[in-house]
């Protein structure tokens, strides 16, 4: 009997240390909350990786060229260059320095608890669809390591295959977002999702599966729920536990009303039976200067949240930018606090901008990208080991200010490895 509860209890270990379910940390919804396996409640606090695993050249220090657009275009110019093999070890530099540990630790130092990690196919398949051999690398690392420093992760897919809208965000441009139209392009993403999930079950430091980013070409709102269904089920096959997050994000009509982002874009979860759902919203509003639409744009946020507590899911601001507006962003994340919402800003690092400009928490000190048409090798992946953000970045200081009094984080910015509750 004693050898029985030695083997139970080492049974038990081990999936603790391999992240397992137990673990009192792993997160799951309840009504309009989060909470962890104690039934604590969790306010997650955070930013985004962008311009990381999925390039957007008018955030990122790709090129200088001006002409390529996505990361499909850098992807094929540096092929065509170098060959494969030479293209794929310039990007590995290009991602090894973007975002590295000490960039984790700036994070959690700053008091927020989430990182919201955006991916695309490329990063796991060829573009025929092959898998990858070290394609579960980078988000295995960022997730292992985000975990060791109290921040949990939500994998997002940013490009699906076939593209969810026609823009770069997806990681490639396109005339027409395809992915709606073709079966193969709907099964190949449900694949990779079915992957992840397998992959990543019962792994407490990741707190949520964002299905499709920003899917704003959906040719109707019927096509983007039933989308939506489809993905949570291929999910659900292989990992009952993980919450799941779908974002409100479609221009489209019914009947004749238009349907632009928000919750009016989400169905009620019982319609598909969907459970453990976090409702997703992202907000920009482009008058970048104009203080009263900004902070109304956020009154509106949360009073549709409040409106539609009813739905029985919590709320997560996904994305956002309150551009310039230093009394916009103390509104924004005042309230967002004050009515539970749970946020990641948009982004953690940029090069759109320097000093102050709010579209990176960190901004270049100076602008040094490769021209990628006309430099060599050599000289690209120099510029690209150049972007440590220690080296050539530099803290935001209107945002600091912000997180200091929404977060009041209770270690130096300049800290390593600080130890932070789930719950800032």
């Amino acid at each position: 009997m004693n050898r029985k509860l030695t083997v139970l209890a080492f049974l038990v270990a081990v999936s603790l240390a391999k992240g397992g379910a137990a673990d009192e940390r792993f997160l799951r919804t309840h009504g309009n909350e989060i909470h962890d396996a104690k039934g604590r409640t969790v306010m997650l606090r955070g930013v985004n990786l962008g311009g990381w695993l999925v390039l957007e050249p008018w955030m990122s220090p790709v090129d200088s060229s001006g002409t390529l657009k996505c990361d499909h275009s850098v992807r094929e110019t540096l092929a065509r260059r170098f060959g494969p093999e030479t293209a794929d070890s310039l990007l590995q530099t290009y991602q090894d320095h973007w975002i590295t540990p000490k960039d984790l630790d700036k994070i959690a130092a700053h008091g927020m608890n989430v990182i919201r990690v955006p991916f695309w196919y490329r990063n796991l398949q060829t573009e025929d669809g092959k898998w990858l051999p070290e394609g579960l690398k980078r988000l295995d690392w960022v997730v292992a390591e985000a975990w060791k420093r109290g921040i949990y992760s939500i994998l997002d897919f940013h490009g699906v295959p076939g593209g969810q809208t026609k823009g770069d965000s997806t990681g490639r441009k396109r005339d027409k977002a395809e992915f709606w139209h073709e079966e193969a392009h709907q099964r190949r993403t449900a694949g990779i999702w079915r992957m992840l999930a397998g992959h990543y079950k019962g792994n407490p430091a990741v707190a949520a599966y964002d299905l499709l980013n920003e899917p704003s070409d959906a040719p109707s709102l019927g096509a983007l729920w039933s989308t939506y269904d489809r993905l949570y089920r291929e999910i659900r096959q292989v990992d009952p536990d993980h919450i799941i997050t779908v974002e409100g994000c479609i221009n489209t009509k019914v009947g004749d009303r238009n349907i632009h982002w928000g919750w009016d874009a989400l169905p009620h979860p019982d319609m598909f039976g969907w459970r453990n759902m976090l409702y997703q919203i992202h907000h920009y509003e482009w008058d970048w200067q104009n203080e009263e639409k900004q902070i109304r744009g956020v009154d509106f946020q949360v009073a549709e949240w409040k409106r539609n507590r009813k739905l029985g899911v919590p709320a997560y601001m996904g994305e956002f930018n309150l551009m310039g507006v230093d009394s916009a962003w103390h509104h924004a994340l005042k309230e967002y606090n004050a009515s539970g919402m749970h946020w990641s800003f948009w982004s953690y690092k940029a090069n759109h901008g320097t000093g102050s400009n709010s579209w990176g928490l960190y901004n270049p000190i100076k602008k040094d990208a490769p021209n990628l048409l006309t430099d060599d090798a050599a000289t690209i992946r120099a510029k690209w080991r150049a972007l440590d953000t220690d080296v050539s970045y530099a803290l935001n200081p209107k945002l600091d200010l912000v997180l200091k009094a929404a977060l009041k984080p209770t270690v130096p910015v300049s800290g390593t490895t600080p130890s932070v509750s789930a719950n800032p």
